[in-house]
């Protein structure tokens, strides 16, 4: 007999048990404190050796009333860099690119950091966050300019090198989270396949796993968008003011374009141009690889399989194991790094593991899970796998009604994220 009215069903949504509030419900509403309330959520827990349990709750459009339904896909902001780097990482595993080349010799223009002029910029220093760079005051680089225009001197968004970090935090010792890494992984990608981000993306990665997702939309059928997940605050943006009784304000993903259009942020200089005249190694940034994914909680359960398998079937053990592997680890002892006050203290490529400390306890049991969490526009995601045992969850949370400082639990995540997570991992 079931301890709680609500307990996840095999293959299907919720199966209702006899006693007690059910708990997503409950969620939903933030438990009778509005600050904690959220317009909707989903999520997915699986299995390499067991059908998906799937829960999906609230409005996937607070305007028209329609519903959250478990394939409602959504901007899974960070979750992006992950399935980014499982793309790069089939160009690695053929030797195509080598981790530790100079991706100078690969962008078609000189990345270094203009303080360290001799030290190399790597695809692994790239996608484990230990580049120097960060986003500049201008980020991100739109359609229709290079990437390059920030990151040279002299570069219309150059803005007098705030792109790149500290002299004290070199690259490769230094762990900075920051998106421009992501976006000139895509740029490599770009440049050594002669392919545009999203369709190589497609071809490597979503077609071989049966997936219909896409980055910043792209290719994705009308159908999957009008069943979208808007995401929300209950403020104008992240800064403010929250209002925590008012009405929930589309963020993002309100509108889309029709199938099969993408849609990019376009610069001035460059209103009307089509974006298929877009040249494939211009601007990594275009199709948002460091957070515009659009994909659903099954979605990731799916690419949350491949992780459990360790890498089949896009790439071998190996290959795998290079991509998992912390390439970088906070270090107490001698500070080497910022990760988001602890959310972040062992980081792959593409890959966070969770330690268990303070600001990554995520959940109960949750050191030695790989994956990923994301946060933008109001949404809170997250995919997390025990390697181990071969199983693990996906969820997303569209919105929120006030900030992190009033939502944050017991780790550096919101405390709705764990309360999901926790309801996810056991079922």
């Amino acid at each position: 007999m079931p301890t709680r009215r609500s307990i996840l069903a095999a293959g299907g949504a919720l199966a209702l048990g006899a006693a007690g509030p059910d708990p997503f419900d409950t969620l939903l509403s933030g438990d009778g404190d509005p600050r904690a309330a959220v317009p909707a959520l989903a999520g997915v827990a699986f299995g390499t050796d067991r059908p998906d349990r799937v829960v999906a709750r609230g409005l996937a459009e607070a305007a028209s009333g329609r519903a959250m339904v478990a394939s409602s896909p959504a901007r899974i902001a960070s979750i992006s860099k992950l399935v980014t780097a499982l793309g790069f990482m089939t160009l690695v595993e053929v030797g195509k690119v080598g981790l530790d080349d100079d991706v100078s010799d690969i962008l078609g223009f000189a990345l270094r950091h203009p303080g360290l002029p001799k030290a190399d910029i790597t695809p692994r220093r790239l996608m484990s966050h230990t580049s120097g760079l960060r986003n500049g005051p201008s980020y991100p680089v739109a359609f229709g300019r290079p990437l390059s225009a920030a990151l040279t001197p002299g570069g219309a968004q150059w803005d007098d090198g705030a792109w790149f970090g500290p002299l004290a935090e070199p690259p490769g010792e230094w762990f900075a989270y920051s998106d421009v890494n992501y976006a000139l992984v895509a740029q490599v990608i770009e440049r050594v396949t002669g392919e545009r981000f999203d369709r190589f993306m497609r071809r490597v990665v979503f077609a071989p796993l049966g997936l219909t997702c896409g980055f910043n939309w792209s290719d994705v059928p009308q159908g999957v968008r009008d069943r979208r997940a808007v995401l929300y605050r209950k403020a104008r943006s992240d800064e403010g003011p929250w209002d925590a009784a008012g009405p929930w304000i589309a963020q993002l993903d309100e509108t889309v374009p029709p199938a099969p259009q993408a849609a990019v942020r376009v610069a001035v200089e460059a209103e009307g141009r089509p974006l298929d005249q877009y040249v494939p190694g211009e601007n990594g940034f275009v199709f948002a690889p460091q957070g515009g994914l659009r994909a659903s909680a099954p979605d990731l359960a799916v690419i949350g399989r491949v992780l459990a398998r360790q890498g089949a079937p896009i790439l071998k053990p190996e290959t795998f194991a290079l991509m998992v592997e912390p390439a970088w680890r906070f270090d107490p002892q001698r500070p080497n790094g910022e990760g988001y006050g602890g959310l972040i203290a062992a980081y792959g490529l593409g890959v966070h593991t969770l330690t268990g400390g303070s600001g990554d306890n995520a959940f109960d049991g949750c050191m030695g899970w790989i994956g990923h969490a994301g946060d933008a526009y109001g949404l809170t995601s997250g995919l997390w796998v025990d390697p181990r045992a071969g199983r693990g969850f996906a969820y997303m949370i569209t919105g929120q009604a006030a900030p992190l400082t009033v939502n944050k639990g017991r780790s550096m995540l919101t405390r709705q994220e764990e309360r999901l997570a926790g309801l996810l991992v056991r079922a």
